[in-house]
């Protein structure tokens, strides 16, 4: 890094661990300085190497996806466009703007909690985690670049005098209990996402409250309104009018990687094609309909038009927690294997924030002749962290891979789902 040179590895690094501006609390800091200091203090470790490997196979993404772009013609974007506009028609009729969606993000949860039964941490930059992983930080700590999903050895480096806490799962539990009470007053059905997240439909409520204020109007599909939570962090509500040209008005310059869905692997993807906003989107969308996974370009094409489900699902208690990930063609092993890995993590990333644990885990593959299989291993005891999943999903990927040999097994998608679970603090259903 010497001179501002930074190596080809420094760059995959972090762009994966740079500072993300976007997240509330983090305006207007020293890039530069921070990106530096992550660096230094990840370079040669385990992380470092791990998070080159997933940058190293996102390029190799981003390079097939280049390679298939140039052999597009202008004759199959004009029958892509084709296909794009049909489509558009159909989803413009499915329009629904009758009712008010609200998103609850109870921001900095675990932290907030902690904050509160220990006021002396409240001016200090603290954090929620441990030296390997930090669930979450204060506002305090994330003026020095904590932030949550960053490893708590480089937080310090960051921040020396950041205080660390210990998850405590029972404690938030509780909290998070207390206030689906408060919740289920103004919607019985709402949909709980994890402990401190919901979606509501205040539809009827305020159909019985008319004297109530405009401004818990929030949203009219869930989509939208959980892009507005996160306008006016830490505590503040953003309403968005429930008319077509407020919607497309607040759509078009929305940055792609504020959309639930699209995380920084999508990012990076599209931004290789140039695209960095919605409204990008919507002018490459024919050109993103080749390009991606139907299931993909249709979320894009839902996004551009800023539209989501304005059906909440009734609160129901989970019986599952799943994650899947879709992709052109992958035959390598090396490379299945290190996207089985990152399923499990993302999987395990869940159920810590739900703090659950599950007995039964079930391996989804669909090959590239669009065939689906799914197999299922049920273990005597629960499991939650992704070394303990990762040990049966291995094995369960590597005996499909035995039922294909000699040939590659060849992938267009994997996912992997837990259930059966239990309360980290003892037997719970889901």
């Amino acid at each position: 890094m010497e001179n501002g040179v930074i190596s080809t590895k420094a760059e995959g690094f972090l762009s994966r661990m740079a500072l993300n501006d976007n997240k509330a609390g983090m305006e207007g800091l020293d890039r530069d300085k921070i990106n530096k200091i992550i660096m230094e203090s990840s370079k040669g470790s385990r992380f470092y190497e791990n998070e080159l490997k997933k940058e190293e196979q996102v390029n190799q993404r981003i390079e097939k996806m280049m390679l298939q772009k140039a052999k597009i013609t202008e004759q199959h974007l004009k029958k892509a466009q084709a296909q794009v506009d049909r489509m558009a028609t159909e989803l413009e009729r499915s329009r629904d703007l009758s009712r008010v969606i609200v998103h609850v993000d109870m921001d900095a949860f675990y932290a907030a909690v902690e904050m509160r039964d220990c006021p002396e941490l409240k001016d200090k930059p603290m954090a929620v985690g441990s030296m390997s992983m930090l669930s979450t930080s204060n506002y305090h700590a994330r003026k020095y670049g904590v932030r949550a999903a960053m490893p708590g050895f480089i937080a310090k480096k960051l921040c020396p005098d950041l205080v660390i806490v210990p998850t405590n799962f029972d404690k938030y539990r509780a909290v998070s209990k207390e206030i689906r009470e408060i919740f289920a007053e103004y919607d019985p059905h709402f949909q709980p996402l994890s402990l401190d997240e919901a979606y509501l439909d205040f539809t009827d409520h305020l159909d019985q409250r008319q004297s109530w204020p405009d401004t818990l109007r929030i949203a009219p599909n869930m989509m939208l309104a959980k892009v507005c939570s996160d306008k006016n962090k830490p505590n503040g509500q953003y309403r968005l009018p429930s008319t077509k040209e407020a919607v497309m008005d607040f759509v078009q310059n929305l940055p792609v990687r504020k959309i639930c869905g699209i995380g920084k692997v999508s990012e990076k993807m599209l931004n290789a094609l140039g695209i960095s906003n919605c409204f990008h989107l919507s002018q490459q969308m024919a050109l993103l309909s080749l390009l991606f996974s139907e299931t993909a370009w249709h979320h894009f094409m839902q996004v551009s038009l800023g539209l989501g489900s304005t059906h909440i699902p009734r609160h129901e208690e989970r019986k599952s927690m799943s994650t899947e990930r879709t992709f052109r063609e992958m035959s390598k092993t090396e490379e299945q294997l290190s996207l089985c890995r990152e399923l499990c993590e993302d999987l395990a990333e869940d159920l810590k924030k739900e703090g659950l644990k599950g007995k039964t885990v079930t391996l989804k593959l669909k090959n590239v002749k669009f065939e689906v299989k799914t197999r299922a291993l049920t273990l005597p005891y629960a499991v939650a962290t992704v070394d303990e999943i990762f040990a049966v999903a291995k094995d369960l990927l590597k005996t499909e891979r035995d039922n294909e040999s000699p040939l590659p097994l060849r992938l267009r998608l994997m996912g992997y789902r837990l259930e059966k679970a239990e309360g980290l603090g003892g037997e719970q259903d889901w």
